[in-house]
């Protein structure tokens, strides 16, 4: 099953600053997210990603520990320690944690996403391979073109003229 989680369940914690905790800031950047980013180093896409705080220390265990509330958190640190720790840290506090290099100690995958407005299309392999899953979701955007998120602005006005004419009939 597939969730659709909204930026309003609260923000993310990203753990690293190489490629791919880039890439996972990217899309979390991309979905809204709020997001706080720790490592000693970061790439330059990261700190100028928006909504993205960065801290420029290394992991320490009250970052998940203490009393700051996360929606997800992503272990994308070069140590494998470091990651087994962070993953071991958040499913402690119920956090939902992927865990960058040990797919069996994360509890949920970060699908390929095409976002077009409110138009969401993801692609998952359930971890086993980010690129094909990328691939897939290129072939989608070729296949289906531009403009879904406009139609379904449209659509979505359409629908809410429709119930607000039936809210007057019900009157």
């Amino acid at each position: 099953m597939m969730v659709d989680l909204q930026a309003d369940a609260g923000p993310a914690l990203v753990f690293g600053g190489g490629a791919v905790a880039t890439r996972k800031v990217k899309g979390l950047a991309e979905a809204e997210f709020q997001v706080m980013v720790i490592s000693p180093s970061v790439s330059d896409e990261i700190r100028i990603a928006p909504q993205t705080t960065v801290i420029d220390r290394c992991f320490s265990p009250a970052d998940l520990t203490g009393e700051a509330h996360y929606a997800l958190v992503f272990a994308c640190t070069d140590d494998r320690a470091v990651n087994r720790e962070i993953g071991r840290l958040a499913r402690l506090a119920n956090i939902p944690v992927v865990v960058a290099d040990a797919q069996e100690e994360s509890t949920f995958f970060t699908p390929a996403v095409l976002r077009d407005g409110d138009l969401s299309i993801a692609v998952s392999t359930g971890g086993a391979s980010p690129e094909i899953a990328r691939t897939i979701r290129e072939r989608i955007v070729a296949a289906i073109g531009p403009g879904w998120g406009q139609i379904l602005r449209l659509a979505r006005d359409e629908r809410d003229l429709r119930k607000g004419q039936r809210s007057d009939a019900d009157d």
